[in-house]
């Protein structure tokens, strides 16, 4: 979901394992490999794939061929970063690709000693289908923004959307997480109360927040070390 919708879910984030604040070219050095390419219309062969664009920006001037060329240096916002997702979904109907499959079996020669199975062959001429229809099917685009407020360690995803709040986690730990060995925390109640600052120095607040932290399930990233015992 797009910022300028006019309305949006939140998802709310802590970045855990930060040392230090990252600077533009450490927030840039895995970017590239992980921006979205152009949309191609026959060449994807999976159904859904998804990288880093260009945020909206009105005022940028150049717009329209700066999203050929851009950097984070272009996603600074205020105090923090503003990211743009772009998925793209292909779907194919199953009942098209159950009697497209039947089809090309049926035009097989017949098996030869030594070969595969015949169910494990049943299933390589259906992925070669699903595979060869993927590459025929339009896609579905969809953005997800998110702010991260890297200060504070924390991210506002603006979607509540399972598919969307996976395709963000995944992209940004292979993007930052892992290169800076930073894990993202997923906020929910009662978590949302506590400060940021506490989520920082857990040594310095109460020992069940150093228990929470020693136990969660960080994704992106390392481990969170603590001298608290787990529960």
């Amino acid at each position: 979901m797009s910022l300028q919708n006019g309305s949006f879910s939140l998802t709310r984030y802590q970045v855990l394992g930060r040392k230090k604040r990252l600077s533009v070219a450490e927030l840039n050095q895995k970017l590239h490999g992980f921006q979205a390419r152009p949309i191609s219309l026959q060449t994807a062969a999976r159904e859904i794939e998804y990288g880093w664009v260009l945020p909206d920006n009105p005022e940028m001037e150049d717009f329209p061929e700066r999203q050929t060329a851009w950097d984070i240096s272009d996603c600074l916002y205020e105090e923090g970063v503003l990211l743009r997702l772009r998925i793209e979904r292909r779907a194919v109907p199953g009942q098209l690709l159950q009697e497209i499959a039947k089809q090309r079996w049926s035009e097989r020669e017949p098996p030869q000693d030594g070969e595969e199975p015949q169910r494990v062959m049943k299933k390589q001429v259906l992925d070669e289908v699903k595979e060869e229809l993927l590459t025929m099917s339009l896609p579905s685009i969809s953005y997800v923004d998110a702010f991260w407020k890297d200060q504070e360690d924390r991210i506002f995803l603006f979607s509540q959307s399972k598919m969307a709040r996976e395709a963000f986690e995944d992209l940004f730990g292979k993007t930052f997480g892992r290169p800076h060995k930073i894990g993202l925390f997923r906020l929910m109640p009662p978590l949302l109360g506590i400060s940021a600052d506490a989520w920082q120095n857990p040594a310095d607040h109460d020992e069940y927040l150093q228990r929470i932290v020693h136990t969660l399930p960080v994704r992106s990233g390392r481990a969170i070390e603590t001298e608290a015992p787990p529960f």
